[in-house]
């Protein structure tokens, strides 16, 4: 019951933190990020709001972020933690990773007010994101907020 109350104020904190969320997409032509913003859809939780608009770019641009990829997220004090499905991630050539991370990470750091994010895979920590970037380690906000990444 404690657990699932939990889980539901995280879920609640969420919607209330933001009204606009930010994403980011990858212009087809130049292969640079460009920034759309979105209303949240309040029938769902904000961050699976993010990747729904994720999953469904708009025309003239791209996302590498794997269709229903989002198992769970939640908040761990100023961190948030993505949990993926890790077959729904299988597949993905260098290139796709890179940029499915880069797509996730800017536009969370964008729309949330967090400093860490991490990523973990069926609710459990994991090496790879898909084959090739280490997901190990948390992601800082110092290093993720602009395109391109360096």
């Amino acid at each position: 019951m404690r657990k699932s109350l939990t889980v539901l104020l995280i879920f609640l904190s969420f919607q209330i933190w933001a009204v606009e969320i930010q994403v980011v997409f990858v212009d087809y032509n130049r292969d640079i990020g460009v920034v759309k913003h979105f209303q949240v859809d309040r029938t769902i939780p904000i961050v699976f709001s993010l990747f729904q608009q994720l999953y469904d770019p708009p025309p003239g641009l791209r996302s590498f972020v794997p269709p229903e990829c989002l198992r769970a997220a939640f908040m761990l004090e100023d961190a948030m933690v993505l949990d993926f499905y890790s077959d729904r991630l299988e597949g993905l050539t260098f290139y796709a990773e890179r940029m499915a991370l880069y797509q996730i990470l800017l536009s969370v750091f964008r729309t949330f007010d967090v400093s860490k994010v991490y990523m973990i895979k069926d609710g459990k920590p994991a090496k790879v994101f898909s084959k090739y970037a280490d997901i190990s380690l948390a992601f800082g906000r110092e290093e993720w907020t602009e395109w391109p990444i360096h």
